[in-house]
């Protein structure tokens, strides 16, 4: 199964460097015009199925991409971002005065201890839902199907990490812009072949304004 993997559009939090987790903040401008360029790129490829998060930024981006192609979309709150507990809403300069050790070494998520000190979900959290998904998604197409699944930063990289066999400490190297588009040929819950990886060559003129950042 050819999987394409959709990160949400910008947010006004994204540009502000706020933690947004699973606070439900929708599409900024930008982010409603990198949707629709993601949209266009997704036009050409017929598409089974549209799995997305219900939270509105993911959801929106799904409907936009849904607009060019007959098939359903399915919302699964498996998809869902982080829950990051106490550090939703805050920005990263209140976070490094806050949690300064933690802020800096983001391998907190492997901790689990750390995590329910903090009310968030843990790495191993995030990646058991996500599997619990796509092996949903494997089992409802055919072996020869190509569904779209939009979602978040850590659901992506964690189940990508997972497929191809790369460590979860390893993932904060791993850069995922927002309307990035990422393409894994999927064997089952477990393997995959990366084809493509946060490519955004869909927005570069395409929904930018000048100044504006991806």
């Amino acid at each position: 199964m050819k999987l394409i993997l959709i990160r949400h559009g910008r947010t006004d939090w994204n540009v502000q460097g706020r933690v947004q987790g699973r606070t439900d903040i929708p599409l900024d401008e930008t982010g409603l015009r990198q949707a629709a360029a993601v949209a266009r790129r997704l036009s050409g490829i017929r598409l089974n199925a549209i799995y997305t998060s219900p939270l509105r930024r993911a959801h929106d981006t799904a409907k936009a991409v849904a607009a060019f192609h007959d098939c359903d979309i399915y919302v699964s709150e498996k998809l869902t971002e982080i829950n990051f507990g106490a550090w939703e809403g805050k920005t990263g300069s209140e976070l490094e005065a806050q949690y300064a050790a933690l802020w800096r070494d983001w391998n907190w998520i492997l901790h689990p201890e750390t995590c329910r000190e903090m009310g968030a979900e843990s790495a191993d959290d995030i990646l058991l839902r996500t599997l619990c998904s796509v092996q949903e998604i494997l089992s409802s197409h055919p072996a020869e199907a190509t569904v779209a699944l939009v979602s978040h930063t850590m659901p992506i990289k964690l189940l990508t990490a997972h497929m191809i066999g790369l460590p979860a400490a390893k993932i904060q190297a791993l850069k995922l812009a927002n309307c990035s588009y990422t393409e894994l040929d999927v064997t089952d819950a477990d393997h995959a072949q990366l084809w493509v990886w946060n490519d955004t060559s869909h927005l570069h003129g395409a929904c930018l304004q000048k100044g504006e950042a991806l």
